[in-house]
């Protein structure tokens, strides 16, 4: 898989993307705020659902997408704990209750970015404090990159 740092990021682009999130951001904090720190990831992830459909926001909770290999569409599928429908691109967001990030989570996240080509993915840890940790990647499929924004 490859996967690149993109050196030069448009800074309109950038303020594109942030605008685009910014709403799934503002409800992300909003459940971190409500619910305790050191709850299990599945309630983190129904109560951000509950939240995103309150503020007017659709989503799908555990959101399976099957690959197509070979132009035959594979029965396994990638699930992702949320993925929101938006008009120039879905969302992918991964949940996550850990006192650490690591590349696994970072990968995971990517890999599902790659096998579904949606631009946008959002890896949350809950656990975090004081504040949530949001880490926001857009994927460009015209060469192949994931940049951080």
């Amino acid at each position: 898989m490859l996967i690149k740092q993109k050196e030069i990021f448009d800074p309109s682009l950038k303020i594109q993307l942030q605008k685009y999130v910014y709403d799934i951001i503002g409800v992300i904090q909003d459940v971190h705020n409500e619910l305790p720190q050191g709850m299990p990831e599945f309630l983190y992830q129904e109560a951000l659902m509950i939240a995103l459909e309150q503020s007017g926001i659709k989503g799908i909770k555990e959101y399976q997408h099957h690959p197509v290999f070979r132009g035959h569409v594979m029965d396994s599928y990638l699930k992702m704990d949320l993925m929101i429908p938006r008009e120039r691109g879905n969302v992918i967001i991964e949940c996550k209750a850990i006192e650490n990030l690591s590349s696994k989570e970072y990968q995971q996240l990517f890999s599902y970015m790659l096998g579904t080509g949606f631009p946008i993915g959002m890896l949350v840890n809950f656990h975090a404090y004081p504040k949530v940790v949001i880490h926001k990647f857009y994927y460009d499929r015209s060469d192949n990159t994931i940049t951080a924004f």
